[in-house]
């Protein structure tokens, strides 16, 4: 199996997720997994897409638009996220002195731990999923799987349209 494949898939899954927003299950696996309990006390106000976006703010700081772009979400879905999570202190909004029409987004300290265990979470299930799916299928199998994921994603996205 390539290498490239399951991480396809895994990638249009969560995609599914956050359009769904189920939030509960990565919810219930984080609260096992956060060690502070102020933190824990934070995890049922912020949203799947709030998750997504702390976890995308670790590489470097980025703007609304960069953020929507990347987690394939509408602006005001991160817009409204972003507000959640400034109100958390999870994350702080900033311009820098060289772009003033842009607002950019990073990390604190307290959305950076939350951050790590949503990574370590979907790592987690990202293990999970392969031994008791990628093993199972074909290479060819896995890529009907991940066409035909792909294929719901661009209904869904152009059902209304």
């Amino acid at each position: 199996m390539t290498a490239e494949l399951p991480q396809q898939i895994a990638q249009q899954v969560r995609q599914l997720r956050i359009q769904k927003n189920t939030v509960n299950q990565e919810q219930a696996w984080m609260l096992a997994h956060l060690t502070a309990p102020q933190l824990q006390a934070l995890l049922p106000k912020i949203s799947i897409v709030g998750l997504h976006i702390l976890s995308q703010l670790q590489a470097q700081p980025q703007t609304g638009i960069e953020l929507a772009t990347a987690l394939s979400v509408t602006r005001g879905g991160v817009t409204r996220a972003a507000k959640t999570l400034t109100t958390l202190a999870l994350i702080t909004p900033f311009q820098p002195k060289t772009e003033h029409k842009k607002v950019y987004y990073r990390l604190t300290p307290r959305g950076t731990q939350i951050a790590t265990v949503h990574d370590q979470m979907h790592a987690t299930f990202n293990a999970a999923i392969g031994q008791a799916l990628y093993d199972k299928y074909s290479d060819d199998e896995l890529a009907l799987v991940s066409d035909f994921l792909q294929d719901l994603l661009n209904f869904e996205a152009n059902f209304n349209r």
